[in-house]
């Protein structure tokens, strides 16, 4: 499949993806040695917990509070805050969670209905204490505004992927191979280059997976075959939507662009 060699700390094996973890234990040869070191950071910490996904409906779990009270709405490293536990929530001191700020629900494609409603990782808490109707969490990291009123869903802690990027170089697009398109990118642009982030419908549903890497083409302007122009790779993989990151590209990758697994 052309999948890139990737190494995982803590996680299994799992179809298309090469893990170096059984190199850790028994001592990597002279040449796993060469491909370890030149290993570089396909997905870093920040790709995971800072960026977006599609889910489909606003999580009834939200920042109630500030523990300072008053009228303060952004929330720092460190500061507590509160959230009002419904019958249904089952919440444990200890427990962390990922902090969302609700966008728009994403148009529908022509045919389909739409994907669900954006969401946005603003950040990680941690429950320090429960309450008799309210628990206290503390925020433990933001990469965004934290604010009264955030959504709140259980973390799911993921790590980064080292690896090698696969390049787009002599690619061929397949008309028999998974194919996608670019239906959203970071700050609603219409086209993005290296390190920029963008959703893909394609997901969990449809084979995709999370460290996958995909090849990026431009449709022909006139009577032709696609053209290759950039290689990204899944940093989010939903059920039927992905989030990506531009890994190389020889030019911008535009907003409907296709995205073709290797």
């Amino acid at each position: 499949m052309g999948l890139s060699l990737e190494v995982r700390f803590g996680m299994k094996k799992t179809a298309g993806i090469c893990l170096l973890g059984l190199f850790l234990v028994f001592g990597p040869s002279a040449g796993q040695e060469k491909t370890l070191k030149n290993a570089v950071a396909l997905i870093s910490d920040s790709d995971i917990h800072c960026s977006f996904s599609v889910i489909a409906a606003a999580p009834a779990l939200k920042i109630a509070a500030s523990e300072q009270g008053g009228e303060r709405m952004i929330l720092g490293m460190g500061d507590l805050f509160y959230i009002n536990i419904g019958p249904g929530d089952v919440l444990r001191a200890g427990s962390e969670l990922t902090i969302l700020e609700m966008g728009a629900r994403l148009d529908a494609p022509k045919g389909k209905k739409s994907p669900g409603l954006l969401a946005y990782k603003r950040g990680r808490a941690k429950i320090v204490r429960l309450e008799a109707k309210q628990a206290v969490a503390r925020v433990e990291k933001s990469c965004g505004p934290v604010m009264i009123g955030n959504s709140l869903v259980p973390y799911q802690e993921r790590e980064g992927v080292l690896g090698h990027d696969l390049g787009y170089t002599g690619a061929v697009f397949s008309q028999g191979a998974l194919s996608g398109r670019i239906i959203f990118m970071d700050n609603e642009f219409v086209q993005i280059a290296q390190g920029q982030l963008a959703l893909i419908d394609l997901g969990t549903d449809q084979g995709v997976q999370f460290g996958q890497q995909l090849t990026v083409f431009h449709l022909a302007e006139k009577i032709g075959p696609p053209e290759a122009v950039g290689n990204v790779i899944i940093v989010d993989a939903g059920r039927t939507t992905s989030a990506i990151k531009v890994l190389s590209a020889k030019d911008a990758v535009r907003l409907d662009d296709i995205v073709q697994v290797k």
